[in-house]
């Protein structure tokens, strides 16, 4: 298993969203991506939060 430690971005959110709003972003180096199986014409993923941990997984298809 590889470890990368990543900062969270964070950005103020615009349009109609309340002055204290904020949206979040993560960037994931490629080799995540593709070890998921992720591409431009499929980029569906599911995010799973299980305590203190988020776990990121390919979404099947229904």
């Amino acid at each position: 298993m590889k470890e990368v430690e990543r900062n969270v971005m964070f950005a103020k959110a615009g349009g109609n969203a309340s002055k204290n709003a904020y949206t979040c972003r993560i960037s994931l180096p490629m080799d995540a991506i593709k070890a998921l199986g992720v591409t431009p014409d499929d980029r569906s993923v599911t995010l799973t939060i299980d305590e203190n941990r988020v776990v990121i997984t390919k979404a099947t298809e229904s």
